[in-house]
């Protein structure tokens, strides 16, 4: 069944932060389910990233070990893998920092090459502060990275790493937090109940993000906003499903603005690692679900635009879109060019919006499903709503489904056989 490219606005709660669109309703009965898959998550006092919005005193902890590392140092270096990292690049790489606040770059990696072409060019060793991430405190690429940190540090003359770091850890005992706790090294917690990649709108995320001038308590408002948002998670959650009973297993989240290019890999890693699982809680087969794809906007109309296009029916395309992006800015007075004449008058935010208008249009045609998600602008409150509300969103398609949302079976047996082959060499 084809849609019309005239969408129309569902019903949900009316907000300045995040509107969903779509042309149709999602399958009644898995609306019905979601609504209760939404209520069971937020009953679960195992699962805590749904409380963060109420953990005051983590948020004021952070806010102080931030100031206290921006007196010090003039250029933070996250050392993160995976959930430990991906959402803290995309809420800095998505909202306008101060100017005047120092830099913030991450290793989430283990490239040799890269590592230390990096590390051995910097004149700056000096002002640089480590802020080491590991909810485990056992990850064996940070472990081994913040090892070699601290043997450059001191062959280059520096002071060793334990002065000049903060780990951001469960506080449970492990290597990492053992290590700090002898160096007196401070520690920020990860709470026990918030899974790492879950953990954004921790001090995971909000340490980088305070010590870059962002403000969290504007953070907190739009995480607590999108904990009021039953209506609108349910109707995320149910149309995600739905694709599933129509055998489409590729879901692409398509972002038209810059500043989303990151979050899209952030939002694949919390799709994937959630939702893919072998067998549900009962120990049963798990039912299948898709494969998480981000794109970007105008990019990727000349990359994956053609598959989704004329390749197998099985896409589902959520379109995520910001007023600003699409605000004409600059308006061209004339062209160098034939053929060009009808941008005159027109911005580049003309253009961006009937691209993705178009592009969206074009997919009703060849009959792939879309919806989307605007948000105004992209600023502390609507990135950690969005956060959120993609968080409550998966979660929320995990107790639908009978799975366990918050482990990672698959990539466990991955690293113990690093581990095995590290060990035998």
């Amino acid at each position: 069944m084809s849609q019309s490219p005239d969408l129309q606005d569902s019903k949900v709660s009316n907000t300045p932060l995040w509107v969903f669109r779509s042309a149709d309703l999602p399958d009644p009965m898995i609306f019905e389910k979601c609504q209760r898959g939404f209520d069971t998550l937020l009953s679960r006092t195992d699962v805590g990233f749904t409380r963060l919005g109420a953990r005051e005193n983590l948020v004021q902890a952070t806010e102080a070990r931030a100031r206290e590392v921006a007196r010090s140092s003039t250029h933070v270096v996250v050392i993160g893998m995976g959930g430990s990292s991906l959402g803290t690049r995309a809420l800095l790489s998505s909202v306008p920092r101060p100017p005047g606040r120092g830099a913030v770059s991450f290793f989430d990696n283990i490239d040799a090459d890269r590592f230390w072409t990096w590390l051995k060019s910097r004149h700056d060793l000096g002002s640089i502060h480590w802020v080491l991430t590991s909810k485990s405190g056992n990850t064996v690429e940070i472990l081994a990275l913040a090892d070699l940190i601290d043997q450059h540090l001191r062959q280059a003359g520096h002071r060793r790493l334990g002065t000049v770091s903060t780990v951001i850890s469960e506080v449970k005992g492990s290597p990492l937090t053992a290590w700090a706790r002898k160096e007196n090294v401070p520690i920020l917690e990860v709470p026990i109940d918030v899974g790492g990649r879950f953990s954004v709108l921790t001090a995971v995320g909000m340490l980088p993000a305070s010590y870059a001038g962002l403000r969290l308590d504007r953070m907190m408002e739009g995480t607590n906003w999108a904990l009021t948002q039953k209506d609108l998670v349910v109707l995320m959650a149910a149309h995600s499903l739905s694709s599933f009973l129509r055998e489409e297993w590729v879901t692409m989240l398509w972002s038209y603005a810059d500043g989303l290019r990151e979050f899209g890999h952030w939002w694949q890693q919390l799709w994937a690692e959630s939702l893919a699982k072998k067998t549900n809680k009962a120990g049963g087969p798990a039912p299948r679900v898709s494969t998480p794809v981000p794109g970007i906007g105008t990019c990727d109309q000349h990359s994956m635009l053609q598959q989704v296009i004329e390749g197998a029916p099985d896409k589902f395309v959520w379109f995520q879109r910001v007023t600003d992006s699409e605000e004409p800015g600059v308006k061209l007075e004339k062209t160098l060019f034939e053929g060009q004449d009808f941008m005159i008058g027109k911005g580049l935010g003309d253009l961006f919006r009937a691209e993705a208008d178009a592009t969206q249009a074009a997919m009703h045609e060849a009959n792939v499903r879309t919806v989307s998600l605007t948000g105004q602008k992209l600023d502390e409150r609507s990135m950690a709503a969005l956060f959120m509300l993609w968080q409550l969103t998966i979660a929320t398609m995990g107790e639908v489904l009978g799975v366990n949302a918050f482990d990672q079976p698959g990539v466990e047996r991955g690293k113990q056989l690093a581990r095995e082959a590290l060990s035998r060499s």
